[in-house]
């Protein structure tokens, strides 16, 4: 499926808009993109994955300039960053790697378990991952998996769950957000990370991606941009509101 120039567009937008209020100074700015994205914000750095490379630009001080490029391998899809790590999604795996030195994020481990061309997305010592099969990546099975990531250097596969087409996903707290895509959009209570529960299952729109973050979710689908509230300890979406894209712009 492809997306419009608007949907990408509005992606980035959402990532930039997703910059910590409660930040004290510009050198602590952390950004939240979609899980399908190719790009992360983390502090004064935006990191970009192109095929085979890591592109790290300083924002710092409303300045933009190339800060430098790591070579990973070929097959980069996804990016996303926590505070001391990214994490890549890759044809052939997971790929970790340090932000100790945030202008050059150096390699600690290569997770082969992953062999699908889907997104990650982390919080705290868990790694959420969707597989899916018929993509570019040949991937046969159609899944979600838990790992613990407690130990970068040594990542372990928690649980898989079957899935029925699985594309983005977000976690906040005790929720999961995935992404189906014919098949709508799923909300999974994780509190026991052994037995999720599916808590509700959207079926009326296409769902590609999620963003969540302070209790708002933002969907992107086939047709628009879905707009949602949540809240703890309850999973129940409320919508507030869809921007309609054509699918003659697809």
């Amino acid at each position: 499926m492809r997306l419009t120039k608007l949907v990408n567009f509005l992606l980035f937008c959402m990532a930039i808009a997703a910059c910590d209020s409660d930040s004290t100074s510009d050198s602590s700015l952390t950004g939240q993109g979609g899980s399908m994205t190719r790009f992360a914000i983390n502090n004064n750095y935006l990191y970009v994955v192109d095929q085979q490379r890591i592109n790290v630009f300083s924002i710092e001080e409303n300045t933009f300039q190339k800060a430098g490029e790591i070579s990973v391998g070929f097959g980069l899809e996804t990016i996303f960053a926590t505070s001391e790590y990214l994490y890549l999604g890759a044809n052939d795996a997971m790929y970790i790697y340090s932000l100790a030195k945030p202008n050059a994020p150096e390699f600690i481990f290569r997770y082969s378990h992953i062999q699908s061309c889907d997104p990650v997305v982390v919080q705290g010592n868990r790694a959420y991952v969707t597989l899916r099969g018929g993509n570019a990546c040949n991937q046969g099975s159609n899944a979600l998996e838990i790992i613990d990531i407690t130990n970068p250097y040594s990542p372990t596969l928690i649980h898989n769950y079957p899935m029925q087409s699985p594309y983005g996903l977000a976690v906040d707290n005790t929720l999961l957000f995935l992404c189906e895509g014919e098949n709508g959009l799923k909300v999974f209570d994780i509190s026991n990370e052994n037995q999720i529960e599916l808590t509700q299952h959207l079926k009326t729109f296409f769902a590609y991606d999620v963003i969540a973050r302070n209790g708002l979710l933002i969907i992107t689908g086939e047709d628009g941009i879905f707009q949602y509230q949540y809240d703890f300890p309850s999973s129940v979406l409320k919508f507030l509101g869809k921007i309609p894209v054509s699918r003659s712009d697809v």
